[in-house]
């Protein structure tokens, strides 16, 4: 059978990404799938879900043209919770006239293919498993580090959605559960994000600024405190940004200490932004595994990897949205 080609599709808040996705010829070409072609829209938040569909087909239709057969068919990452059985945005903040909408039945109708709807941190998981550090695992877990922490989980080869699609809300694992615990944007304390989104870790370097007493360090409280500078930073020497990746590491390895009891991985891989500190945030990362974890076994089995598709996950997980629910 020929590779099949899918269009996969990343709804984002600002800018909405489009790629011709081959999958397979790992024969030929080394990896299990050939990007053909890729564009990107803006998302225009306020502009009506029906006027956003037929700008996205306007789009897609050159790219559909760059495959050399029909593709099977189109997968959807889209922020918010959605009912991935209908096919419909139940809530999305970020694109408020998403909510409600029936975006798989939309789009199939004004592209004539069968479409596939998922949240956009569990497009990054299948993304991972079909395509990039999750292939040959069946039990793998993603976490996405970026302005906030989202991810998915792999169970025996399959998304976990629970009854909602709501599952594996991962940013939201309380990692401290301390009266002064730092505030999350989900309105309640203590959460992962709290500490490992970026506005988590400026205020770790803050906090850790204000500790520093006398020690030379580039950073300032008042200055650039991104994840970036940050890690620019310390791989240059600087002690304070260290330690604040270190303490960022620490949180995260809390989180990550959860997870493996509960879910009991092969592999953890992160992705975003901050994923790319990784070395940096893994002593942390160890020593709150080795602290938290209820198993040696289970601690020492379960691989924490970057992600191998940094740039790509974003229209490869929805690909592999199509592919995956296809298979079931």
């Amino acid at each position: 059978m020929a590779d099949p080609y899918v269009l996969g599709i990343d709804i984002g808040g600002t800018t909405t990404k489009l790629a011709m996705v081959r999958a397979g010829g790992e024969a030929t070409s080394g990896q299990p799938y050939t990007i053909v072609a890729q564009t990107a829209i803006e998302t225009l938040p306020q502009q009506s879900a029906a006027q956003f569909v037929q700008r996205i087909a306007a789009a897609a239709r050159p790219l559909m043209a760059t495959a050399p057969t029909r593709p099977v068919g189109i997968g959807i990452g889209s922020p918010g919770l959605i009912d991935h059985r209908r096919g419909v945005v139940v809530l999305c903040t970020n694109i408020p006239n998403l909510t409600g909408f029936a975006l798989r039945d939309e789009l199939s109708a004004a592209m004539d293919l069968p479409v596939d709807v998922q949240n956009d941190a569990n497009a990054a998981a299948l993304g991972e498993f079909l395509f990039g550090q999750g292939r040959g695992t069946q039990n793998l877990i993603v976490l996405m580090l970026g302005t906030g922490v989202g991810g998915g989980v792999i169970c025996d080869g399959r998304l976990l959605t629970g009854a909602d699609n709501a599952a594996a809300e991962l940013g939201h694992v309380k990692v401290d559960f301390a009266d002064d615990a730092a505030p999350c944007g989900c309105g309640r304390t203590g959460c992962l994000e709290a500490y490992a989104g970026i506005a988590g870790i400026g205020r770790i370097a803050r906090r850790q600024l204000m500790r520093a007493g006398d020690r030379a360090t580039s950073l300032r409280v008042d200055g650039d405190l991104t994840t970036r500078r940050i890690t620019e930073a310390a791989r240059g020497g600087d002690v304070v940004a260290r330690d604040t990746l270190f303490e960022v590491g620490a949180y995260l390895g809390r989180g990550i200490a959860n997870l493996i009891d509960t879910f009991n991985p092969e592999k953890i891989v992160l992705a975003g932004g901050a994923s790319a500190a990784i070395d940096l945030l893994m002593p942390g990362i160890r020593q709150s595994m080795d602290r938290w974890c209820l198993f040696e076994f289970t601690r020492k089995r379960a691989l924490i990897e970057r992600t191998s598709l940094p740039e790509t996950v974003a229209v490869l997980g929805p690909a592999a949205v199509f592919l995956s629910a296809r298979k079931q």
